[in-house]
């Protein structure tokens, strides 16, 4: 391994680390909402990030021109990167076994709607 190489690795275990951390305080934090039954008034709290918001609102324009059947390759192309990156935000992980999948248009109603968080 050359020093970029470890570098990288390094790095790599310190967000690691620092993943595991944040999550073991965000299971502290649920655990005090949930035993001061506070889950009610955080419920009006919109904590969706603009970079979220706009991945949203792209993913809608896109699935109007769809229901519209007025779109092109472009607006696939689009789609897929935004949500990719949607899935990225949200912490989850894109299927990466095939090399240039796309997403479904059932995916892409689920995202408009609000229904695949």
């Amino acid at each position: 391994m050359d020093k970029f190489e470890i570098d990288i690795k390094h790095e790599l275990d310190a967000l690691q680390k620092q993943i595991s951390e944040l999550e073991a305080e965000n299971g502290r934090i649920k655990e005090v909402i949930k035993a001061n039954d506070l889950e009610e008034e955080l419920d009006d709290i919109d904590c969706t990030s603009l970079e979220e918001k706009i991945c949203i609102d792209g993913i809608r324009d896109i699935a109007l021109k769809v229901e519209a059947a007025n779109y092109d390759d472009k607006d696939i192309k689009n789609f897929d990167t935004l949500y990719r990156t949607l899935r990225s935000i949200r912490g989850q992980s894109t299927p990466s076994t095939k090399k240039n999948s796309k997403a479904s248009v059932t995916d892409l109603l689920k995202i408009v709607s609000g229904t695949n968080k």
